[in-house]
């Protein structure tokens, strides 16, 4: 029974860290890692590539998706369809932009979770990550995210303790259905 857990949500609400502490209890998921064009965080499950690395893979078709965001290249390894095939659960860090993609990539497969926090809760944490200056990082939040366009797909409240969220991330794992047969 294959599925892939599309983690979604803005800059700054936590999905690397619900990742991490996801990965660390739940060695039966699978948490796939991103390539991306920039140095990776800390914490974060990626691989950095340079623009011409990351082009290269793109025209080889080694990404199953593949989108850009914030001028920078973000890429998922063709590496997962195997594992859907082989009927594993993956757990992915995903991106609104590439959500169409995303569906149209794996159908039935595609779980998408939303993960969500307050305002004060995305600044505090994009301030201590520091990969933007404060006024970047109030332009960002002055953007908004786009979840009002997302409908009715679940949310996950991250911004309290992430001991709570992880748990309400195992549930809705346990939770979400499997499709009968790989994409």
């Amino acid at each position: 029974m294959s599925r892939l857990i599309y983690v979604m949500g803005a800059s700054g609400v936590g999905k690397d860290s619900l990742l991490r502490e996801l990965r660390q209890r739940r060695p039966d998921l699978l948490v796939a890692h991103r390539y991306i064009t920039r140095a990776s965080g800390s914490g974060e499950n990626c691989v950095e590539l340079s623009a011409a690395e990351f082009a290269w893979r793109r025209k080889q078709g080694l990404f199953c998706l593949a989108w850009c965001a914030h001028g920078l290249n973000y890429g998922v390894g063709i590496e997962i369809e195997s594992w859907l095939t082989a009927g594993h659960t993956v757990v992915l860090n995903g991106s609104r932009r590439a959500l169409a993609l995303a569906r149209a990539r794996f159908g039935e497969s595609l779980v998408p979770l939303l993960v969500v926090a307050d305002a004060e809760v995305l600044r505090r944490r994009l301030l201590a990550r520091g990969r933007e200056t404060p006024a970047e990082i109030e332009a960002r939040l002055a953007r908004g995210g786009d979840e009002e366009t997302l409908g009715d797909i679940p949310r996950l409240d991250n911004g309290g303790e992430l001991a709570q969220s992880i748990e309400a991330l195992e549930a809705f794992v346990e939770a979400s259905p499997a499709t009968a047969s790989p994409p």
